[in-house]
């Protein structure tokens, strides 16, 4: 296992996979999906996609989810098992960061300053859409 970068997260043998803030939390909190195998968020509009919120003081009306599960729209059909290349996702325990993190430091090194993957996010039933047994 490679460690995280000094450089990115100071002392690396304190490093975590968590943040103080996260997008997809916020999106499930107000409704807007939930999470599948690889924790990307399922929204209306699939996974493959990009969430931003906003803190405001103003107070807003709470409206009923359309979920109760935080796996509910994930149909488990393994699709996104079969698209990542680090082989960080299992049916049994979902996604592991760190697999997932070695093989982004590889990539990092040949297509710099590009960083990223996102595969087991598109070719996959949930890329744009909830997937079939909602609808």
């Amino acid at each position: 296992m490679t460690k995280p970068d000094p450089k990115r997260v100071g002392n690396w043998q304190d490093a975590s996979y968590t943040s103080n803030w996260s997008e997809r939390h916020v999106a499930f909190v107000c409704g807007l999906g939930t999470f599948g195998l690889s924790k990307g968020i399922i929204t209306e509009k699939g996974m493959a996609g990009r969430l931003g919120s906003l803190i405001v003081t103003e107070t807003f009306e709470a409206r009923k989810r359309k979920y109760t599960d935080l796996y509910e729209y994930c149909t488990r059909c393994g699709a996104c098992i079969r698209r990542c290349p680090a082989g960080a996702i299992s049916m049994e325990g979902g996604k592991r960061h760190s697999p997932c993190d070695t093989f982004l430091e590889s990539t990092k090194k040949m297509y710099a300053p590009r960083y990223g993957c996102g595969k087991c996010q598109t070719k996959v039933p949930c890329e744009s859409r909830i997937p079939k047994r909602y609808y």
